[in-house]
């Protein structure tokens, strides 16, 4: 099936990026590496009147970190540099998990981070690592900016928090403690190419005692968007970092859950799956923690 006619543009700054999602009031989508909206497009789920081409806009791609604040990348930054990166290996491990994880190496080479979050895919791979992370958000458009937690940004199933003429600009992970562990985990039907039944991502903050000052743990494949289980993150929270903790973090994790039954598990499955993948991500921060 081809695609619909539209409109096309290619700014070359981010200025003109803003100045075209004012002019075209809501009608326009953006076009970053193409992996998601053509597809959707193509498929009659997605119909603008306008594309907006950010792919070649190097005012929205790099990745840099500040000592001591910690690590932004820009929302069209390619998801292969995110994976080749050894500054996200070293400084936002989770991250790297999860990208390696993403689609295949021809998919990674054309999709964004940005594209990942605003598609917004309750199984999106990013994103239950993003929000384990404790990462930040910057929205820009009509001449200002804001700032949101990640976990806020998404308002139901594939909606998220853009008003008109506003775009993703970047993501902010901050500095990761060395007394802090964290991991990404999915269960998916093959080792590849595959959309997950369950992802999970992980973070906790060790204090003096060897007990969990904080925990955030993020589910994604299991709800209409992904979603933080704080109900498990106070069972972790003042207690010894130890297997019998983390897997009663995956029960209470499994009981928050809300998933549903399609062609690739069951709803019980998915609860399933969730209480064993939260315990074993928990396991693999620890000995991450205890590695490093």
């Amino acid at each position: 099936m081809g695609l619909p006619a539209f409109e096309y543009y290619c700014p070359d700054t981010s200025a003109e990026l803003e100045r075209l999602l004012s002019e075209c009031g809501g009608q326009a989508k953006i076009l970053a590496g193409g992996t998601d909206l053509l597809v959707q497009i193509k498929g009659g789920f997605q119909s603008p009147a306008v594309l907006i081409d950010i792919g070649n806009l190097e005012s929205l791609q790099g990745i840099s970190h500040k000592e001591g604040k910690g690590t932004e990348i820009l929302a069209g930054t390619k998801i292969a540099a995110i994976e080749e990166s050894p500054l996200i290996r070293e400084k936002v491990l989770a991250l790297y998990q999860a990208v390696r994880l993403l689609g295949s190496p021809q998919v990674r080479a054309m999709a964004t981070l940005g594209g990942n979050i605003c598609n917004a895919s309750p199984s999106a791979e990013t994103l239950p690592a993003l929000i384990a992370l404790g990462s930040e958000l910057t929205v820009a458009g009509n001449g200002s900016e804001r700032n949101l937690p990640v976990e806020s940004f998404f308002l139901d199933y594939r909606k998220v928090d853009l008003g008109p003429g506003e775009y993703l600009k970047s993501v902010f992970v901050p500095e990761q403690s060395n007394v802090s562990g964290s991991a990404y985990l999915c269960r998916m039907l093959r080792g590849a190419m595959e959309i997950d039944i369950v992802n999970v991502g992980v973070w906790f903050l060790m204090d003096t005692e060897g007990r969990c000052q904080k925990a955030r743990i993020a589910l994604g494949s299991v709800a209409p968007k992904p979603f933080r289980a704080y109900e498990a993150e106070a069972v972790l929270t003042g207690k010894p970092l130890s297997e019998d903790n983390f897997q009663q973090a995956g029960k209470v994790a499994s009981s928050e859950s809300s998933p549903i039954d399609d062609i690739r598990g069951s709803a019980e499955y998915r609860r399933d799956i969730v209480r064993v993948m939260v315990a074993r991500a928990l396991s693999m921060a620890s000995k991450s923690l205890q590695n490093s």
